[in-house]
């Protein structure tokens, strides 16, 4: 069982702040404007309003169109370029923001977008590249500590990355709670890399704090819980973030190890037994197959005590 009882798991999901390029194109003051001008105005405002909408594919077919009626509108490139990254295209995404870069150097959203793709992408060379362009320019910007942050972390550099996060805290004046939330947790997250759990736990704890909504600083804190061996307030997180986010497969998992290391297999297999079916459900086979594999192994468990 040894495989069970050590079994903890850790969600690196990692929440990337980055901006919506919404800067309107003013149709011409002259009476003479053109009509491709006028034409482009008005495809770029139904691109913004349908980004503000949520409806991403219109959208991006908008933005098409003003840049067909106008290559060298630099704001319906980088506008297309959000849009893609919402679309999780993101190779059409870099090339759209190079093409506002390339037109409008000083473009420094297009710069912080373009690193978003690429961290998209795997290309975090790229990725921290474009935030240190953005952070030469723009000192005082936090997304673009965070995000280089997360590139670096992905790099495997935690240390920079904690530095990077650091930074961008302290750039915090104007930033709203769930943004300063996030930062805190994937601090955390780099902290808890680099086996300093008790630091990550505090991290986590501010994360709450300042957003008592955010279910991953509770799935968090509670698999640094169950690293420590506190399998009763592991419990009590994970429980909190599965009342914030109830479809979280996660949660269910590691619950049921934590149930499992106090003896108390019968809720041990209702949470595995749930986590399994949200990952068969969620087309995830390997999870899948490996949360099959604890029921079974806490079952056989069971019918070794009755025999």
């Amino acid at each position: 069982m040894k495989n069970l009882r050590d079994r903890l798991f850790l969600v690196l999901s990692l929440t990337v702040v980055f901006s919506v390029l919404l800067t309107v194109i003013k149709p011409p003051s002259s009476a003479l404007a053109s009509v491709r001008q006028t034409t482009t105005a008005d495809f770029f405002l139904q691109g913004v309003e349908a980004t503000q909408s949520g409806k991403y594919s219109d959208a991006l077919e908008a933005f098409t169109q003003a840049i067909q009626a106008n290559s060298n509108s630099v704001a319906a490139y980088a506008n297309r370029c959000l849009v893609e990254i919402e679309l999780a295209s993101y190779e059409e995404a870099v090339a759209d923001c190079t093409q506002a870069i390339q037109q409008q150097p000083e473009n420094m959203e297009a710069y912080l977008n373009r690193g978003l793709a690429y961290y998209r992408l795997g290309n975090y060379p790229a990725a921290i590249a474009d935030n240190n362009h953005l952070i030469q320019h723009q000192p005082h910007d936090l997304r673009a500590y965070f995000n280089r942050g997360l590139a670096q972390v992905a790099s495997g550099n935690h240390q920079a990355a904690i530095a990077d996060f650091n930074q961008a805290l302290e750039q915090r004046s104007d930033s709203d709670p769930a943004t300063l939330a996030e930062i805190y947790i994937d601090r955390g997250l780099a902290y808890f890399a680099l086996t300093d759990v008790q630091t990550a736990i505090a991290d986590f704890t501010q994360a709450i704090q300042l957003d008592v909504n955010n279910d991953r600083a509770y799935y968090n804190r509670g698999c640094m819980h169950g690293r420590q061996g506190n399998y009763i307030a592991a419990i009590q997180d994970f429980t909190q973030a599965l009342k914030l986010n109830p479809d979280n497969p996660e949660a269910h998992l590691d619950r049921g190890v934590a149930h499992y290391n106090l003896g108390d297999d019968q809720l041990a297999l209702r949470d595995l037994q749930q986590a399994a079916q949200f990952f068969q459900s969620q087309g995830k086979t390997i999870a899948y197959q490996h949360t099959a594999n604890l029921i079974q192994q806490v079952q056989q468990s069971q019918e070794k005590v009755f025999t």
